[in-house]
This record gives structure tokens, sequence and C-alpha cells, in this order.
């Protein structure tokens, strides 16, 4: 590679010409790159998406979830589908189809749609979209990736009713937003109207044999509400007095007063939410953006069209209402911070690698010319980037930031070659020329080295190679644009090195005075050349204890990428109102008032499935029984203070038991899986599976390490579980619309009902009515059976429901999951040690022991299955193992083939694992745990390591080709090559302090790769 060297300096001018033509031109491609959080993979999932409107769980499984299952399964089972997951609830399905890593997603997607078509669903489902416009298919294929999650939430409050700040949003903010240039979706949340709702008492209805169809005929049959709740004009009549005498009208039911029936109260109907900004009514705005969309410059702008909206909105509304459209969360904020601060490290970790090379040269033009080698290959990486598609993110930025010190080492090399020879008295050009023509072998088998490391990465595939194969080919073009840069533009600017020749010399060429750390190495290397078997027994002892900190240590898959956020979840018991479960939610509220550390924060009561974030919340446990306060902290807060405070204050709460608070990288844990427990749980029957649940459970609480543990097998509510008797229902002599009937009031029995073209015009405000289910009624009756066996159903003739079917009150599950079409439950948690694979294996031994157990039972076709961050754990290190395997052959026949020859590189592939020495020893005093990065570390480390290596052999074996023994020519050719291997792995370790040091959000990722970096080159 050395003719470079000889082409560049032939026009010097030239050379310079067209090196500043190509920093300019990667300097504009440097601002062309997009912003992202992490890079954009395409992951193998895709997820139908089927809301059944008033239909029950079984339903939604009978009718929708398992003929899509079938589909899916019958096409891609053993052809690249990997899991197949589903979750159904009241009105939803959710599956979850996961395929292996190279599957062709798009002819997936064909193929689904194909098939899907081709189903016979309920009418219901394919009337959706007609009812509910912000769904505009049904059922809908999600293509899953990154650009999913939310990309900027707006709070719309002020002056007016929460509905009328939802119409505002759905006809004003929304469009103007869906105009914004990569906008992909706008969803509302929020603002839904409170509703006059009607509880029924089963045991009066039973006494006075009404049915809940004659009296939703009756309450039909007013044009107002005013003309069964007689004089009633002010909401307190209605809710507070609904039951006093005098009040109400006689319906039309035996003279019957409505309040005799039913508990009449105002608040939201099922299956709605209800969202507030800093503890004030409002509607959340969430906007996702396109996939192929830059992150930043999206947000930016939609956070922009929001101030003029609001402008735009102020003044047509005038100064009598005031409204406020705010952000409450927006990604870029995250992003450009950690940018940012991975900027500015980088820039720290460039300054002090120069700082060292002219401390060891002492040479201010030389040093100079150095550093010019950093800013250089890095923007000739990102124009190699932006033709490569790939974006700026926090770990491709990671990877330059790793990058800054080693993109050094080639151009040290070179300079320090050359600076020597000048001092030696030869001329510019001799010195450019011998000194290239003396290290361009080695440098440039060291650093093709140092790249193919990273090609097994290609072939590991899986979540790993996906996420890391970008951060690799970005390192990637650094490195080769370093190379390139130390053997065309160092040797063409060199001329301008100068220094004084030295003309005391010994006979070797070398000047005679030592440098300190000469003096200090020479002694130390003749010792250990002297006493080569003790430094070889402690070079393996202390190789075998630092395997042995492995355990201390402890193993995960990801940092955190997480901003100072604090998540409240509460899940109270299932069948509990959404207007209950919002008051809970205020009682959180109220601590945080007055709170200087907190920035914003806004909340998400009850679960609307008239969005698809609300049906996907919904079908992954949300409901009317949950909520979510999401708490954005100022920069400088505390957080593990302020959770540990916000907790104890929740604890407090009357609804405290049901109150869980996570910081933000637990929550996100919890959401994708990659460091919380899920555990599945399959079985053939509702009651095996339970039984199998129930015991894992409990072993579970036992583990040190695990919190919020939770299981959807404890998610049950009370449920009619009625079966019609065709026989019963023969004897009955019903028509068949009569039947028909009869089962539309089944359907109202258990999910309840609007009552249409009703209103209450009460305090001038217009309330829809919503007749509510009688399950909970029945279920907190003396003695449910009988009392649901003597239900009337029908209108106008009416039979007892236990004379046409067989009826039972059971307690059934709100959510119906499958796992590869088996029946199944999850057990979900938080691992709160850094050791996740410890916990893991502690969970593994509790599992063996509940399946031991349950075979004891006589429970048979039990299978509990690991997934989540156990089961991509398991893989990244059996891939990973074999990744760096390979790397090291790779790396080992590129330096047999440059080296031409095998003892050699073999000699120099040794320093490969004593390198983890030091890597350990600095994940353990750091507090880090060997995850991703540091197994790419570990890479990227073997390729650091390779260099110093390679350019002392090279030079030793130069000197016994010239007839130096060996002795004297390790001892010669480690004095000579002291300097340069000492600044490169210097210059490498110092400009990565900072990151290991200072990294906050994001670059956490750095930090734990920069650790095992520094200490594997201290070692």
């Amino acid at each position: 590679m050395w003719f470079l060297t000889r082409l560049s300096l032939k026009n010097r001018a030239v050379t310079i010409f067209l090196a500043a033509l190509l920093a300019g031109a990667s300097i504009w491609a440097t601002f062309q790159l997009k912003l992202e959080l992490i890079p954009n993979i395409e992951l193998p999932f895709r997820i139908i998406i089927t809301v059944y409107p008033d239909a029950s769980p079984d339903e939604v499984v009978s009718e929708v979830t398992t003929p899509i299952e079938d589909v899916i399964w019958e096409r891609w089972e053993g052809k690249g589908l990997k899991h197949l997951f589903s979750t159904s609830a009241d009105e939803v399905s959710v599956v979850f189809a996961e395929f292996e890593y190279g599957t062709s997603m798009a002819k997936v997607t064909r193929t689904m749609e194909e098939g899907i078509r081709g189903l016979d669903l309920p009418p219901a489902v394919l009337d959706v979209p007609e009812m509910i416009p912000q769904i505009e298919e049904n059922p809908r294929i999600v293509e899953v990736d990154f650009s999913m999650m939310p990309l900027v939430g707006l709070s719309l409050s002020g002056d007016l009713p929460p509905d009328q700040l939802k119409d505002i949003a759905l006809t004003e903010i929304a469009p103007a937003m869906q105009d914004v240039d990569g906008v992909f979706e706008v969803e509302l949340q929020g603002g839904e109207k409170e509703q006059v709702l009607i509880s029924l008492d089963p045991v009066t209805m039973n006494a006075l044999r009404v049915s809940m169809s004659q009296i939703k005929e009756v309450l039909g049959n007013a044009t107002r509400i005013e003309e069964v709740v007689g004089n009633a004009t002010t909401i307190e009549e209605v809710v507070g007095n609904a039951t006093a005498p005098g009040l109400l009208q006689k319906l039309p039911i035996d003279g019957v007063a409505l309040g005799e029936l039913a508990r009449v109260t105002l608040g939201p109907a099922p299956r709605t939410s209800i969202t507030r900004s800093a503890g004030v009514p409002s509607v959340l705005i969430v906007v996702t953006k396109e996939a192929e969309a830059n992150t930043v410059e999206v947000a930016n702008a939609v956070v922009a069209r929001a101030e003029e909206i609001e402008g735009e909105l102020q003044r047509s509304l005038g100064d009598e209402v005031e409204l406020e459209l705010t952000p409450v969360f927006d990604q870029s904020e995250f992003i450009e911070e950690s940018i940012g601060q991975l900027t500015q490290m980088a820039l720290i970790g460039a300054g002090l690698a120069i700082i060292v090379v002219f401390l060891f040269l002492v040479a201010f033009r030389a040093s100079l010319v150095t550093a010019m080698s950093i800013p250089f290959s890095i923007v000739i990486g990102f124009l190699a980037m932006y033709f490569s598609g790939i974006t700026i993110n926090l770990l491709t930025l990671s990877a330059m930031a790793i990058a800054v010190g080693r993109l050094i080492d080639n151009s040290i090399v070179v300079t320090e070659v050359i600076y020597r020879r000048l001092q030696r008295g030869e001329g510019f050009r001799e010195a450019a020329i011998n000194g290239s023509k003396e290290v361009a072998g080695p440098i440039t088998s060291s650093t093709l080295a140092t790249v193919a490391i990273f090609i097994p990465l290609i072939f590991v595939g899986g979540l790993v190679g996906e996420f890391f194969i970008p951060f690799a080919l970005t390192i990637t073009f650094a490195l080769i644009a370093s190379l390139l840069v130390a053997l065309i533009v160092v040797p063409a600017f060199s001329g301008w090195f100068g220094g004084r020749k030295e003309k005391d010399k010994e006979a070797g060429g070398e000047i005679s005075r030592q440098t300190w750390y000469q003096k200090l190495y020479i002694p130390s290397l003749r010792w250990a050349l002297g006493h080569r078997a003790v430094t070889l027994v402690v070079t393996a002892a202390l190789l075998g204890g630092s395997f042995a900190l492995v355990p201390m240590i402890g193993t995960s898959l990801l940092p955190s990428m997480t901003e100072k956020e604090l998540h409240v979840e509460i899940e109270l018991p299932p069948g509990t109102d959404v207007g209950t479960t919002s008051q809970v939610a205020a009682g959180v509220e109220a601590l945080l008032i007055g709170n200087d550390e907190i920035e914003r924060y806004f909340t998400i009561a009850g679960t609307s499935t008239s969005s698809m974030h609300g049906v996907m919340h919904a079908a992954f446990g949300g409901g009317d029984n949950t909520a979510e306060i999401v708490i954005l902290l100022d920069s400088g807060a505390n957080l593990k203070k302020e959770h540990a405070d916000l907790e104890q204050a929740a604890e407090g709460l009357p609804a405290g038991e049901f109150i869980t608070v996570l910081t933000g990288e637990e929550a996100m844990q919890t959401q994708m899986g990659f460091a919380g427990l899920e555990v599945s749980i399959q079985g053939e029957t509702f009651e095996d599976v339970a039984i199998a649940s129930t015991l894992l459970y409990e072993r579970l609480e036992e583990i040190e390490g695990l919190s919020n543990l939770g299981s959807q097998i404890t998610r049950v509510v009370p449920k009619l579980d009625i079966e019609l008797d065709d026989d019963k229902i023969e004897a009955q002599g019903l028509t068949e619309e009569q039947m028909q009937q009869l089962e539309q009031e089944l359907l109202l029995l258990r999910m309840g009902s609007n009552v249409p073209d009703v209103v209450a015009n009460i305090d001038g405000e217009s309330y829809e009515l919503f007749i509510k289910g009688v399950a909970r009624g029945l279920y907190g009756a003396e003695d449910p059976e009988a009392l649901t066996k003597a239900l009337k159903v029908g209108w106008p003739q009416s039979v007892a429901l236990g004379d046409i079917a067989d009826v039972a009150l059971v307690e059934a599950m709100t959510h119906i999951s499958h796992t590869d079409q088996k029946l199944s439950a999850t057990i979900e948690g938080t691992i709160t040690e850094k050791d996740v694979g410890a916990v893991n294996r502690d969970v593994e031994h509790e599992i063996d022991a509940v399946l031991d157990e349950v075979d004891a039972l006589g429970v048979e076709g039990i299978e509990i299955k690991m997934g989540g961050v156990a089961e991509e754990m398991k893989e990244y290190t059996n891939r990973m193992i074999i990744a760096i395997l390979a790397a090291i052959v790779i790396a080992y026949l590129i330096l047999v083939v440059s080296m031409r020859s095998i003892l050699n590189p073999l000699i120099i592939m040794v320093s490969l694992p004593l390198a983890s020495i030091g890597a350990l020893l600095g994940l353990l005093i750091s507090g880090y745990t060997l995850g991703m990065s540091g197994a790419m570390g570990v890479l990227l480390l073997g390729g650091i390591v390779l260099t110093n290596a390679i350019v002392l052999i090279a030079l030793v074996e130069q000197l016994r080709k010239q007839g130096m023994n060996t002795y004297d020519a390790l001892v010669e050719g480690g004095r000579t090559r002291l300097r340069p291997i000492l600044m490169t792995a210097l210059t490498t370790m110092i400009a990565m302090v900072p990151l290991a040091l200072g990294a906050g959000g994001g670059g956490i990722i750095a930090a734990e790769l920069a650790v095992v970096v520094i200490g594997g080159l201290f070692s």
C-alpha cells in the first residue's frame, strides 16, 4: 500500500486540493444524514389488529382470532414462522406473528392480506371503518418497526369541556398535523363526553319481573331523559338524588320508578379514556412518523406547526376562551440531547488524544498533521454512511465516538516513523516514502484485520446482527478512511514537520538518548525475556482469574436508552369503572404538585378502542381499570431518589397496592421485552394453565431481583356463562325472530349498551344514556346462580333465562392468550438486578420445579417457556460466541496472507485473549454487565490489540532478516516501537475516557463498550 504515498507525493498540491474537495463533500453529506434514535432496521414481525364491537373475549377468540391464526399457521409453519402469539379481549383481537430474520416480510404481508380477505368474518367487524372513522382498515396488518413509537404527543387543554376540545382536535388540529411532511398518523386519546350511566339492580328486576330489553325499550321511547327523571334540572338531582321519593316519574312498567330499579350516575362510558396534562383535563394528540422520515426534522416540524395552530385557534376563538396546545413528550429532545452528549464526548476525547500525541512527539506541526486524521476520517466515514443509507443514531454515533481514538492510530504510526527518519537526517521525500514503506504493511494488515473482525456479524442475524451491523459498518468506513488518510494525506503534509536533526547516533542508527519510558520499559522487557516461564505462568493465572470474574460481572442484553422518566402504572381489580380509575390516578397526580424536579406529566385513564394505540393497549391488559401517568423529570433530577420518594408516597394512598412506579428504563424493558421477565405457560384447558401459573407465580415471588410481577391468569371478572339449550327453546315455543332478539339481549346482559337517540339536557348540557351490563351486580348477590337463572329476557314476551339456557356465573379471564395456537397465560415482571442472566437462571430453576409439581398432580400437557430477554440472550450469546471465534479465524488468515508466515500471526493472536484481563476487570470496577455493547467492544478490542502486536512483530522480523538474533531483535524492536505503541494505545484509551465516565442517556451504549476497550488495551 506504500505506493499510495509515492503517488500522493508526485504532486502534493493536487493531493491537498483533492483532499480538501473530498472533505467539503463529506461535510455536506454529514448534514444530509437523518437523525434517529436507533438504526432503522426491518423487524420480522407482523401484527394483525381487529376490532369486534360489543364482543366478549370468547366471541373474539372463536370468530376472529382463531381463523386469523389458522391462516398464518397453515401458510407459514416451518417456512420462517418462529412464534405466533395472540391476545383476545373485549372487542379486540391482536395476533402477533414473529418470523425468522431474513424472511421476506413483503411476501408475508401479501400472503396475510390474501388469506384474511378470504375469511368469513362477522359483519360487525367489516362495518367498523364506517362506524369508527379513525380505523380505516379492519382487520389491519401492521408492519412493526421503531417508527411506530409515538414521535410527539401534544396536549390540548383550555376553557372548554373535554368533548369540545376533542371536536377541535379532530376537525382542526389532526388534519393540519397530517399535512406535515413525514407524518404517518395522528391519533386522539381522551375527550370522551360523560354519559348518564344506569346500573340496573338484578334483584329488583327479578322481583318486578322486568327484563333489560324492556327497560331499554321504555327508555328508548323517551325523546329526553327528563321524561323519565321528572323535573330534574341539575346533575346533582339526577346523580345524587335519583332514588329520592317523588323525583322520578313512573315508568310504564307496573308504575315503577327508574330509581327503584337502578343506580343513576354521571361518568365516562365503558371502554373510553380520560386524559389529563398536569392534572388538567385535556385531549392527547399522538403523532407518528413515516418509516423513512427524519425523526428530528419531523418532530421539530410538528412542534413548530403546533405553535402556529395554537395561535390560529386563539385568534378564531377570541379572548373569552383560552386554549393551550403544548408538547407533553417529544422523541427528538432525547435524541438531540444524547447526540449532543456523544458529540461533546467525542470532541473531548479527540482533544485529549491530540495532547497525547504532542507530549510524545514534542512537535506542534507534526502533532497537528496527525490530529487532522481524526476529523478527516470521521467526515469521510459519514460520506460513506450517506451513500449506504445509514442514519446518525445512538449506535452509529457511539461507533464514531468509540472510533475517535482508533482513527489516529494509523496516522500516529506513519507520522512517528517519518518524524524519526527526519530527525536521523533523511530528506522529506525520502523519509516519507521509506517511512511509509516500512509501516504500510503492518498498518494495512491491522486495519484489514480490524475490519474483518466485524464480517461475522453479517451472518449472526437476529436482533444482535440487525442492531450492530450499522455500528460495525460505521467503524469500518471510518477505519478505512483513516488508513487512506495516513498513507496519502499525512505524507503530503509531512514536509511541514520540521524538527532538528540529531548528530549523536548509535551504530544502529537511532539516537543514543533514551526517553524516560524507554528507561522503564527496556529493563522490564529484558527481565521478562530472561524469566519467560514466570512471565507466562503469571499471565496465565491473570487470564484464568479474569474469566472467574464473569459471574460477578453478570450478563445482560441491552443497556438503557431512555431519558429521565417515571411511569406510574395503575391496575385496579378487573371490572372497575374508568371513573373510579381516574379518581385513583388523580390521587397520584396530587403527589406531584409542587415538585420542582418534575418538568411535565400527563395521565391516561382507561382504554379507548377508537384508536389503534388504544386497541393495542386493550389487547395487552389495558381497560377501564388501568391508568398510566408518564412523568418527565428535569435533566438535573436524581432519578433514583425521585423514584423511591414517589414509590413510598404512592404506597400510602388508599389504592396503593394497585399502584406501581417504574423508571422509564423499566417501563421500556417491560414494553419491548428486552430486560423484563416473560414466561409463557401453555396447556389444554384454562384450569390446567391456571394451576401451573399459580404455582409458578408463587415461586417467582420469592426470587430476588424480580419485581412488579403480574399474571394474566389473575385478571378475571364475573362473567355470565350462557349456553342456549335447543330442547328448552323448543319447549318454550319461541320463534326464530324471538330467538334473534334474545341473542341480542344476551349481549346486552354481558356488555351493556347505549340507548340510541336519547339525551339528557341538564345544566344546559346534553348527555347520552348508557345501560351497564348486570354481571357485576349478579356476582355480589346472595345466591348468584339462582338469581341469574331467574333473570327475565325478551320483550314483549319474557321468559326466565334458566328456562332456555344452561347458566352459570363464573370468573373468566379478561384476556385470552394463545401461544403457537395453544391456550396460554403469561407472567411478566421487571428484572431489577444488573445481572439479568443470573435472574433468568433462577427462573429456569423454578420452572423445572413447577413442571415436576404439575406432573405429580396429574396435570398433563403443560409447557412453560421463557420468552423476551431470556430467549434473546440465549440466541445472542450463542451467535456472538460463534461470531467472535469466526472473527479470530478471519483475522488470523489475513495476517498469514499479509505476513507470509504461519508462526508470527499465531504469536500475534496470543495477545487477543490476554486483552480480556483488563476488559473484564474494567466491567467489574465500573459496575457494567457484559451485554451486547460489551460483546461489540470485545470484537473492536480484538482489532485494536492486533495493531500493536503487528507493528512490533513486523519490525522484529525485519531485524531478524537483517541478521540480528531473536533476543536482540525483540529488545531493539520493543525499544523502537515503544513510542508508536504507547501513542496508539494511550490515544485510544484516553479518547474513550469521557465516554466511559460521562455517558448519559443513550450514551451508555458507548460507555459499556468504552470500558471494555480501555481495560483491554491497558492489559
